[in-house]
C-alpha cells in the first residue's frame, strides 16, 4: 500500500510540473529564435546537417544488418552444437532412474 501511495504522489507531482510548464510556455517569445536564425545562415547549416543525418542513418542501418546476420549465424552454430550434444548424449548414456537402484538394493539383502 505504501508503494501505491508513493507512486500516486510521484504521478501527481509530474502532473503539476507539466501543468506549470504548459502555463509558462505561451509566454516564450518567438522573436529571440528569429534573431538567432537571421544572424547565422541557418538554411545552409540545415542542409549539411540533413546530409550528415542521412549518412549516419545509412551507416547505422548497415551496422544493424551486419549485427543481425551475425546473430543469425551464431544462432545456427549454437543450434548445431545442441543437436550434436543431443545425439551424442543419448547414444552413450542411459537416463538415471531410481528403480534400478532400488532393485540393486533389494538384491543385496
Amino acid at each position: 500500500m505504501l508503494i501505491f501511495i508513493l507512486q500516486m504522489v510521484v504521478m501527481i507531482s509530474l502532473g503539476a510540473i507539466l501543468y506549470i510548464f504548459a502555463r509558462v510556455l505561451p509566454r516564450i517569445d518567438d522573436t529571440a529564435i528569429q534573431e538567432i536564425t537571421s544572424r547565422v545562415s541557418f538554411h545552409k547549416i540545415v542542409g549539411y546537417l540533413e546530409v550528415m543525418d542521412e549518412w549516419f542513418a545509412s551507416l547505422f542501418q548497415k551496422f544493424l544488418r551486419r549485427v543481425h546476420v551475425l546473430i543469425l549465424k551464431l544462432d545456427n552454430v549454437v543450434g548445431e552444437k545442441l543437436n550434436r550434444f543431443k545425439k551424442n548424449g543419448t547414444e552413450k548414456h542411459t537416463p538415471f532412474t531410481l528403480e534400478k537402484e532400488e532393485k540393486k538394493g533389494e538384491d543385496k539383502e
